[in-house]
């Protein structure tokens, strides 16, 4: 049986990764502390890049750790296509996951490979994460991962 290992690396936020350039709306508050925003108009929310604290999985990485070894269906993945997977998420004030798509570079990925279906399933599955936050107070917030499933 092969062992599944996973490298979770939090990367620097972005303040238009994939979302185009920032509009400013009528929806928009004030930025507070130096957080950036944008309104994204499908979601129907103002996102906030560069927020003081990162979303996170409740429990920290150890606990983001078992939650992959449990879910990740190894089945799925496939040791052919490349093995790093960038995922954009966003993630609300009460903690739940809006979006979660696979990235190369800047862009949203509208073809998906194996490995990138699985990994945006298993984030999909997580639950509720702990939300970032602006000045305080837990705010919508787009971040990327990279998620690395490998076969050994």
């Amino acid at each position: 049986m092969s062992t599944i290992t996973y490298f979770t690396l939090l990367l620097s936020f972005f303040s238009s990764v994939g979302s185009g350039p920032s509009t400013k709306t009528a929806h928009d508050p004030q930025p507070a502390y130096g957080c950036t925003t944008y309104y994204d108009a499908a979601l129907k929310l103002t996102v906030y890049t560069g927020v003081e604290k990162d979303p996170e999985y409740p429990g920290g990485a150890d606990a983001w750790g078992r939650f992959v070894n449990k879910n990740l269906n190894e089945a799925n993945l496939d040791a052919n296509v490349d093995c790093n997977v960038k995922i954009k998420m966003i993630v609300d004030s009460a903690g739940a996951i809006r979006k979660a798509v696979a990235i190369h570079g800047t862009t949203e990925v509208k073809d998906l490979n194996a490995n990138e279906k699985e990994v945006i399933r298993v984030y999909l599955k997580s639950g509720t994460w702990v939300p970032g936050k602006c000045g305080g107070n837990n705010v919508n917030t787009e971040f990327v991962q990279s998620f690395t499933p490998c076969i050994k």
